[in-house]
């Protein structure tokens, strides 16, 4: 294996807006499948195929580490951003997967409410992945971020009270209780990446 020992300043970042991109790419595949319910299984297909080149990111990022004596930021924190971006488009897939799985026939509105939420969030987080190199300006979009994630927070809620009041059959409450669960979980890890992001301004302050 080569080792290089001055740190590639800029790759790990090219990385990041590039896993940044393909988490905004999944986010509004999802949004587009669940507002336009319509070719289903092409669509699905579609976001595996996102999620894949997700994967494909981290394993790039993973084997620049390995090859890179020093880093720009500590490892911990490059494997754990990395991670995090990768959580939002396996859930993307998940949430589309399940989807199928379970042979949903008609999409609730709680959950097209809160796919836009998981949009807007990986849209702030690709903006802020342009700029996390110099590690400054960042603070608007991690609170941002967490205005997002509690929004995200009150869409579910609403969720749940609608999906209880509306519907007497327990299998359809099971199946949408689980999917509003994923997409809550998405958005959360939106907010686990401004985490991320905050420490690293405050680390290399």
């Amino acid at each position: 294996m080569r080792f290089s020992l001055m740190p590639r300043k800029s790759i790990f970042f090219v990385l990041f807006s590039q896993h940044a991109e393909n988490a905004l790419e999944a986010a509004k595949a999802l949004e587009n499948m669940l507002s336009n319910f319509v070719r289903v299984e092409d669509k699905v297909k579609s976001i595996h195929a996102i999620e894949h080149h997700g994967d494909k990111l981290t394993h790039e990022i993973i084997r620049v580490l390995n090859e890179t004596f020093v880093t720009p930021l500590d490892r911990e924190d490059i494997i754990g951003l990395a991670s995090r971006l990768d959580d939002i488009t396996d859930l993307a897939y998940d949430v589309a997967e399940t989807i199928q799985l379970y042979h949903v026939t008609a999409v609730r509105p709680a959950a097209v409410r809160q796919a836009k939420v998981l949009v807007a969030a990986a849209e702030e987080i690709r903006v802020a992945t342009d700029k996390m190199e110099r590690l400054r300006d960042l603070e608007p979009h991690w609170i941002k971020l967490h205005t997002l994630e509690n929004q995200g927070d009150e869409v579910f809620r609403e969720a749940l009270v609608e999906l209880f009041a509306g519907s007497t059959d327990p299998v359809e409450i099971i199946k949408w209780k689980d999917l509003h669960e994923k997409l809550e979980q998405a958005i959360d890890r939106c907010e686990d990446v401004a985490n991320i992001v905050e420490m690293l301004v405050v680390k290399h302050a």
